[in-house]
């Protein structure tokens, strides 16, 4: 076992060098200290702790430093990582005051302090907020210490077994028909325009606040839009196809003179009253008789309702949609929007008038037409396998071949 202490050339401070259980690495460190009794003691103390974690009977230096520290200083730092990492301004206000708020409320002031149990009281003592509004508290405190794990800052996340509560839906978004869309488009002067965006690409409310001039290629063979990776929900890029419609709407908009950096929508996007009292302008109700509201993020509904309406195909839903799984769409698919009835009447044109007779005069088993078929010997049809035409001609004997089976049978004689 190698340990002393040193000093450089020149220089006043101590140093220490040692190897731990005779292993391959010596580590040289700084003490701190001109007096060499301290540097001693603390070469000591160095290469005891480091004999101790070596063994699993003391945690890493990391994590004991890591939990000696103020659970301000990890969140300051993990919010400075996530602006590295271009989160929007939007999650990084709400990380940091969600987490202020906790661990003011929750007292935790070091990682120690941090329990499933006191941020499960918390919960409970604040019911005056929506299920939604308590989950994203628990997954930003979830995410802090995911984090903290990833960097080796804790062994494990104590918030891992909190389980979220049961979102209740306030109210229901409802989709708009196409005539209902349209008359909202023609009606509402101006703000038409960011209506009929809306409505005809399901961009959300945020994407389309930062949707640039040069995300939009009208010249393209087939026009599109660019929509980039750090202005979506999902965090990844996709391209959306642009029906004729919308083209003469973007050509109409631009046809002042703009910069391909400027933004489309530079006044900002209708609010939600503007979109009340344009609705019922155009005599449609804000509610319907279901309880169903129309808002911003309602004409999203309405993209995906009018894609299901016309028949566009599920996968093709989901991509123009950009969600990740099938039940999304469906769940922004309005029921009223979907023609059951129409869908209905193609079964019937295969049905006949009840009491018209039937072709074969037989029922099958689930109401089927059955189709009488002729097994007579007559018409029974024996392939041919003496000649060589057949593939397999050469490989299995005739039906009468008397080589199949010996005159004496397969058994032996008995007796």
């Amino acid at each position: 076992m190698l340990c002393f202490v040193y000093k450089h050339k020149g220089s006043r401070v101590y140093r220490a060098r040692y190897r731990l259980s005779d292993g391959p690495k010596i580590y040289d460190v700084p003490l701190g200290t001109h007096i060499k009794e301290v540097a001693e003691v603390k070469a000591r103390q160095l290469l005891e702790e480091g004999e101790k974690e070596l063994v699993g009977l003391l945690e890493p230096k990391t994590l004991r430093v890591a939990a000696q520290r103020p659970l301000s200083e990890h969140s300051a730092e993990y919010l400075a990582d996530l602006a590295v990492r271009n989160r929007g301004r939007g999650h990084l206000v709400h990380a940091k005051c969600r987490l202020q708020r906790l661990q003011k409320d929750c007292r935790w002031q070091t990682l120690r302090d941090v329990t499933a149990e006191s941020f499960t009281n918390w919960r409970s003592r604040h019911a005056e907020l929506s299920a939604k509004t308590l989950n994203e508290y628990l997954a930003h405190a979830a995410a802090l210490l995911n984090w903290m794990e990833r960097q080796g800052r804790t062994t494990h996340n104590p918030l891992k077994a909190v389980h979220k509560l049961e979102r209740k839906e306030t109210f229901r978004r409802r989709a708009l028909s196409s005539d209902d869309f349209i008359r909202l488009v023609q009606k509402s002067g101006k703000r038409g325009f960011p209506y009929l965006v809306a409505g005809l690409t399901g961009l959300r409310r945020g994407e389309m606040k930062q949707l640039l001039w040069s995300d939009i290629h009208l010249d393209a063979p087939q026009p599109f839009i660019d929509v980039r990776a750090e202005t979506t929900k999902s965090k990844k890029g996709a391209v959306l196809p642009i029906v004729p419609v919308l083209v003469e709407a973007f050509q109409k908009a631009k046809a002042k003179k703009v910069q391909f950096s400027d933004r489309v929508f530079l006044r900002g996007l209708p609010s939600v009253k503007s979109l009340s009292k344009d609705l019922t302008a155009c005599g449609l109700p804000v509610e319907d008789k279901r309880g169903y509201r129309v808002d911003f993020h309602a004409l999203r509904h309405t993209f995906a309702s009018m894609l299901a309406n016309v028949g566009v195909s599920e996968l093709a839903r989901v991509k123009l949609a950009r969600h990740s799984e099938w039940r999304q769409t469906d769940r922004y698919t309005d029921p009223q929007s979907i023609p059951l009835f129409g869908e209905m009447e193609k079964l019937a044109t295969i049905l006949p008038p009840l009491g018209a007779p039937l072709k074969s005069g037989k029922i099958g088993q689930n109401g089927a037409n059955l189709v009488h078929a002729d097994f007579s010997p007559a018409n029974k049809k024996i392939p041919f396998f003496r000649g060589e035409r057949p593939v397999l001609a050469k490989a299995v004997p005739s039906w009468d071949s008397p080589d199949l089976v010996p005159e004496g049978g397969l058994e032996p004689p008995c007796g």
